[in-house]
């Protein structure tokens, strides 16, 4: 590219910002791996910034590129940076970075929220690159602040929180004076909808202006976060701040499909059954998947998640997809717990979580799938320390086994922490309601990290009983 044409590029604005909602994307771009995330990104992540990419429908509707404060700092190559801030200039597509805008002292030593000295480098590597920053999305600096209660919290005040992020703010308008610095946050264990409509109030009484807007990380087991959201919502509407969501998978999901097809019906459940108007839309992932973005005229690629929402909302979801995780949220029972690390861990999505019975065998946990299902995988993410020869049982009830337990599979061999032990069957399980898995050896306190049913929900039940189970018994 001719340096003409590269000067017309940087220098092209980004698309006027209308009344309406704004589009965000944040996809995750390779880095690498670390403690918590042990995996490395899209591989295809600079394919986005191509002229000739294969997203040009779902770009038009794309308004913020968010960039992850952590690439920018030293994952990123400064060839890189440029590609792609030339790229957006060209889209006309505003840049965003995320980081946390707090600096750690006393406290806050390697706790999210907490990277303030980072942002000198940041900056200097976009001006570098021939940019500037339009958004910070500052990284959940009230929660961790905050509420936050792990190793080196700081338990500092609202006021105190506050306070420090004005200062930050102040800061960054001085490098670039018309980003627009804005907050996101989780909505997760105490933080919950009153703290945020109350912190969107402190913050503009300590600071004398407006938080210029907040986004919303929920945390999707919470029974009634649609109504909680919307709640937070509203009340920034009424104080002048842009109130926005973010949508994703699951931490565990194994695939693509079964994390978009989960993103997919949080959209349906807050904009079509709640009635939620978020002010801005962020399509954002810091998991696993999805690792392919493009093209996305592809099923299961990011931008053609995006480019379905836009022109058949209603087709998101479990609809679009050939599988689902049966058991995320849903009930469980167990044999026992050793009431810290509680049953409903094994079925949250995050294999950062684990339930324990605190005994050892036998045990067990049983999952209630809502309603009959068609199963077709399973995955089992083992909480075992130490390492040695496991056996594990794997039994399903419901219409299509006539209401008794049979065995649909039996893990037997050398197992350590943290492993995935998966069964798929050719044809799947009809009609199955209830899973139980028994652990009936093992050199550990039986736990397990995560359990995920895969499968689809039958469109109905032929009432027609399946073969194939390896025993008939009871566990």
């Amino acid at each position: 590219m001719g340096a003409l044409l590269s000067a017309l590029l940087l220098a092209a604005e980004p698309r006027p910002i209308s009344a309406d909602t704004l589009y965000w994307f944040a996809p995750l771009p390779p880095m690498p791996e670390r403690p918590g995330r042990l995996y490395t990104g899209a591989s295809n992540f600079m394919a986005l910034f191509s002229f000739d990419a294969p997203w040009r429908n779902a770009a038009r509707h794309i308004q913020v590129f968010k960039l992850y404060g952590e690439w920018v700092y030293g994952a990123a190559t400064d060839r890189q940076l440029k590609q792609v801030i030339s790229n957006l200039r060209w889209r006309r597509i505003a840049l965003a970075v995320e980081g946390g805008p707090l600096k750690a002292k006393s406290c806050g030593a390697g706790v999210e929220g907490f990277s303030g000295p980072q942002w000198v480098r940041i900056v200097a590597r976009i001006r570098a690159a021939g940019g500037r920053i339009d958004y910070i999305d500052m990284d959940e600096p009230y929660y961790y602040g905050h509420f936050y209660d792990g190793q080196n919290a700081c338990h500092w005040s609202t006021a105190t929180v506050a306070r420090r992020i004005g200062a930050f703010i102040k800061e960054m308008r001085k490098q670039f004076p018309k980003v627009v610095v804005g907050d996101v946050e989780p909505l997760a264990g105490r933080a919950d909808a009153d703290a945020y409509r109350a912190w969107i109030d402190a913050f503009r009484k300590i600071n004398g202006f407006d938080l210029p807007y907040l986004h919303m990380d929920v945390d999707w087991r919470r029974p009634r976060w649609p109504h909680d959201v919307e709640s937070i919502e509203d009340h920034g509407r009424r104080a002048g701040v842009p109130v926005g969501i973010i949508y994703n998978g699951n931490a565990g999901d194994r695939s693509a499909a079964i994390w978009l097809a989960n993103a997919g019906e949080r959209v349906k459940q807050y904009e079509l059954e709640a009635g939620g108007h978020p002010a801005h839309v962020l399509f954002q992932s810091w998991d696993r998947e999805p690792t392919r973005l493009l093209p996305e005229t592809a099923k299961f690629t990011f931008t053609h998640f995006i480019g379905r929402y836009f022109t058949d909302k209603a087709r998101l979801g479990y609809a679009s997809s050939p599988e689902i995780d049966l058991a995320y949220g849903r009930k469980v029972a167990v044999s026992r717990s050793d009431g810290k690390h509680i049953a409903t861990f094994a079925v949250d999505g995050n294999p950062g979580t684990f339930w324990t019975a605190g005994a050892f065998s036998p045990q067990w946990i049983e999952i209630d799938l809502g309603r009959p299902h068609d199963i077709k995988a399973i995955k089992l993410i083992t909480a075992q320390i130490p390492s040695g020869q496991t056996t594990h049982e794997v039994y399903g009830k419901g219409p299509g086994t006539k209401g008794a337990w049979r065995l649909l599979h039996r893990f037997h061999g050398y197992t350590a922490d943290d492993q995935a032990l998966e069964q798929s069957w050719p044809s799947p399980f009809a009609g199955i309601e209830r899973i139980r898995v028994v652990t009936n050896k093992s050199p550990s306190w039986v736990g397990w990290r995560e359990i995920q049913v895969i499968g689809r929900s039958p469109q109905c039940l032929s009432g027609n009983t399946i073969g194939n189970f390896n025993a008939l018994s009871s566990p």
